[in-house]
């Protein structure tokens, strides 16, 4: 699969990551996820307060109700990514190595966060398939902490040539400004997953980014 889209000439392509939020029941995930994956393009699994069997029966149980499973991304735990026989998985920055994952790993594609240029030109050196970075808005999820210059998005997106995704904050309205920079996606979380109607929020996310691809 390659994982970074090859889009028209002159046209940027918004590309839809929905990030779980960690404050759903496991049953109550499935359900929303079950609605809401044929929207977006990626589904990044982030559940660090549960165990790695129910991330794998959830898993499992999202591929048999028809997420495919090139979408699904789950965050640290390689573990239950190589039990599902998946081929992708998301690094978190205090995870296992990305250089020695690649080493172990060559065939698998592993994003990353990145926070500078210089991380995300260590990142794309060691292998990742994607590069993470944020907060790029303020957010309820990161009180209190400014959100990352806008500017270092930009001047990442010039030097690496790996996919880049904006995360934190992101709103229908913001989308523009994401696409302004030219980067590859939008990473979201607390805007689908904290939304009262989730399949109503990533529905208008989706269109937003298919509206700006034709202008």
């Amino acid at each position: 699969m390659c994982f970074r889209p090859v889009p028209k000439q002159g046209v940027i392509i918004i590309k839809l990551m929905a990030v779980t939020d960690g404050a759903h029941d496991t049953a109550d995930l499935l359900r929303i996820l079950v609605k809401v994956h044929p929207y977006v393009d990626y589904v990044q699994i982030r559940e660090k307060n549960k165990p790695a069997g129910m991330l794998y029966q959830l898993c499992k149980e999202l591929v048999k109700e028809g997420l495919p499973s090139y979408k699904l991304w789950i965050n640290d735990r390689v573990d239950v990514t190589l039990l599902l026989g998946l081929q992708q998985a998301h690094v978190p920055g205090h995870g296992l190595p990305l250089k020695e994952l690649k080493k172990q790993y060559p065939n698998f594609q592993f994003g990353t966060p990145v926070h500078s240029l210089e991380e995300a030109v260590q990142a794309e050196t060691a292998g990742a398939a994607y590069s993470l970075y944020g907060h790029c808005f303020p957010t309820a999820s990161k009180k209190g902490k400014a959100p990352q210059p806008l500017s270092k998005l930009a001047e990442i997106r010039r030097h690496i040539d790996i996919p880049l995704f904006g995360i934190g904050g992101i709103t229908v309205e913001r989308l523009a400004e994401l696409k302004a920079l030219e980067i590859d996606g939008a990473a979201v979380m607390s805007g689908i997953f904290s939304a009262k109607e989730p399949v109503e929020a990533v529905k208008k996310l989706k269109e937003e980014c298919l509206r700006l691809e034709a202008i």
